[in-house]
This record gives structure tokens, sequence and C-alpha cells, in this order.
């Protein structure tokens, strides 16, 4: 009859344990991580616009393409930042990061609904699925014009990714060290058992003078001291029974 051995099968519970946690963390990353990388993200592009609406204010008034195509260009370094656009106050573009050739989903809206100001709403550029939250902001109220700038959903798709990844090998460490572990772990304490094992073996079959000792300090060396008392009770009723023999010879 085959069996498992004992240091496998906790070794097996472990990896399932790890497997479980794993898939659980994962999930954990996937609803937490990801919604605060996307506060993050549009907090970072509201700040974004809040400086460029500063900066801006008097090259609107002025009417100074050239100067607002610097700010939108200088600001366009971060990496999550997908465009920038500085629109008049009737919503006609003066400066952008497309070098004129701003994608149609961002010139259907000339002026921001209310809506818009107070959150950010989430664009599909193009065909190939590229999708920002598309970040409005006032210039003076509006008065001036406005500050667009998108930010990258697939940042958010990244970092968690790069988040889970790390996970996933730390869990995978962590299950590798555990198994290593477990294993000589199970070597302290299945030593003992088959040692028993083979006691027992040898006292069924007559082996009697070799002591059974086993210090384990733990149920295991109860089960050897209880071992050795059968092995003594063996002992004695076969000594009597041959001294018995004997005497009727």
């Amino acid at each position: 009859m085959k069996f498992l051995s004992l240091r496998w099968k906790i070794s097996g519970i472990l990896v399932i344990s790890n497997l479980v946690l794993g898939v659980l963390l994962v999930w954990i990353v996937n609803r937490t991580v990801s919604g605060s990388i996307q506060k993050e993200l549009i907090d970072r592009g509201k700040t974004i616009a809040v400086n460029l609406a500063q900066y801006s204010a008097e090259r609107l008034i002025e009417e100074d393409k050239i100067g607002l195509k610097q700010l939108v260009t200088g600001a366009l370094n971060f990496e999550s930042v997908e465009y920038i656009l500085i629109l008049n106050s009737e919503g006609t573009i003066l400066a952008d990061t497309y070098n004129e050739q701003v994608p149609a989903a961002l010139t259907e809206t000339k002026t921001p609904e209310q809506n818009r100001l107070d959150q950010p709403q989430r664009i599909q550029l193009n065909e190939a699925g590229t999708v920002c939250y598309d970040i409005w902001m006032p210039v003076e109220d509006g008065y001036l014009g406005y500050i667009r700038v998108g930010m990258k959903e697939d940042y958010i798709t990244e970092s968690v990714k790069k988040t889970n990844f790390i996970v996933v090998v730390t869990i995978a460490g962590l299950t590798l060290v555990g198994i290593i572990v477990v294993l000589v772990l199970a070597n302290r304490i299945i030593s003992p058992i088959l040692y028993l094992t083979r006691r027992a073996d040898e006292i069924s079959t007559g082996k009697l003078e070799e002591k059974v000792e086993v210090h384990t300090k733990d149920e295991i060396e109860l089960l050897g001291k209880a071992l050795e008392r059968l092995r003594e009770s063996v002992k004695i009723a076969l000594d009597r029974l041959k001294k018995h023999q004997t005497l009727r010879m």
C-alpha cells in the first residue's frame, strides 16, 4: 500500500496555504492599491494643472502661444502624463503636447461642464484603447481659459502589476524557505517516529534486549515510554514462560 510521507504532507499543506494567501493578497492589492494609485494619479494631475494655471495666466492674457507651448512641454516630463492642453475662455486650444494634432476625443468638448471640473472623466483617446483621466482646471475661474491634463490609466495598471510581481515573488520565496524549514523540522519529528516503528516491529518478532529510548520531551517521548513498558512486560512474560517450561522438564 502506497503512502505519502508526513514531511511531504506538511510541505503540501504549506504550499497550498501560501498559494491561497498569494491569491488573496493579489486580490487585495488589486482592490486597495489600485484605488490608492488612482487617487494619487488624479491628485498629481490636479497639482500639475494648478501650477500650470498659475504660470499661464499672464501668458493667456498676452496670448503668448510660444510661452504657453514651453509650459506644456516642460510639464510633460512626468511619466504618468499623457497630454496637456491650454485653452482660452472660448475653448480654443492655444497650446498642446500633440504638435497641433490633437485627437478628436479631446476636441469634441470646447468648454467644460461643471461635473468635469469637479470630477475627472475617463476618455478613450484612440482605437488602440489608450484611456486617460481628463482633468480640467480653470484659470481665473475660466475667464482667462482652462488647463486640461490627461493622466494615463495604464500607469495604474503597470503600478499594480509591479506590486503584484513583488507580492508573488515574496510569497514564492517564503514558500521555498518554508518548505526547507518544514523538511528540516519534519525530519526531527519523523526520525523518532520511524525509530519507534522499527522498535515496535522488532518487539513483535521477539527482539526484546534493546531498550526503547526516545528523548523528545513531548508526546512522542510518552509513546516511547509506553512502548518501553510494553517491551519490559513482554520480556518478563517470556522469561516466566521459559522458566516455567524449564521447571516442567
